[in-house]
């Protein structure tokens, strides 16, 4: 996919990163709009003002000439547009309960940068309804049938995956605190993933999609300057004013 995208949102993870890295994942360059505590708040209303936000929400990703908003569909058509959408009904509601499910599994990693309890964040993640303990287990079991999880071609639904384990790793390296750098150590995360050895190749692959490392390890890291707390308070002033 050619092109390029213009995203917006605050400089963290949030709601957006999967947006994010299916873009980087088809190989599109970004644009970022970041949303700041100082002017996140005019940012927005003028946005809302436009008529860019269909339902008044970011994030926002504008593409192909449309305001692309609501998760879900954007994601798929992101997806559509890149190559990352499975050509059959079948392997296409795969890719897409698998993208759901990803979405699910990363709900209590959104909210730990807005209460900071890591040991909350650890159990929520190895319970029995949790990444570890629900999600992570049938994702491993999909591998053992398919080279990735909708199939012999990477899609939407590797890279979702792929994003929730980042997304994992930066928070259980994070130490409640501070920015976390892919390179970061976080013995947590890679004893939990040890067990998954098929959804740790899927990982290492994901990573070479596209411009998926690029992003990662070079242009999320000058995007987001402080990962918890500078984004935390970003969007509590923007929403708040």
């Amino acid at each position: 996919m050619s092109g390029k995208a213009r995203v917006t949102y605050w400089a963290g993870r949030g709601r957006c990163e999967p947006l994010r890295m299916i873009l980087a994942a088809g190989g599109v360059l970004m644009e970022h709009n970041v949303l700041t505590a100082i002017d996140g708040a005019q940012a927005l209303r003028a946005l809302r003002e436009s008529g860019k936000l269909a339902y008044d929400q970011v994030p926002l990703v504008e593409i192909d000439g449309l305001n692309l908003v609501q998760g879900t569909p954007t994601a798929q058509y992101i997806a559509q547009r890149c190559a990352l959408w499975p050509s059959t009904p079948e392997a296409q509601y795969r890719a897409g309960a698998v993208f759901a499910a990803a979405q699910d599994a990363r709900a209590p990693l959104v909210s730990y940068p807005f209460h900071g309890d890591l040991n909350r964040l650890l159990a929520d993640l190895s319970s029995p309804r949790g990444l570890w303990g629900r999600y992570a287990v049938k994702w491993e079991a999909m591998l053992a049938e398919h080279k990735f999880l909708a199939g012999d071609a990477p899609s939407l639904a590797d890279v979702a995956v792929y994003e929730v384990l980042d997304f994992a790793h930066a928070a259980c390296a994070a130490s409640g605190s501070a920015t976390c750098l892919p390179s970061a150590p976080s013995p947590a995360f890679d004893q939990s993933l040890a067990a998954f050895p098929r959804l740790r190749a899927l990982r290492a692959a994901v990573h070479e999609l596209g411009r998926v490392k690029q992003w990662v390890e070079v242009e999320r890291p000058e995007v987001f300057v402080s990962e918890w707390a500078a984004y935390r308070r970003s969007v509590d002033m923007t929403l708040s004013r």
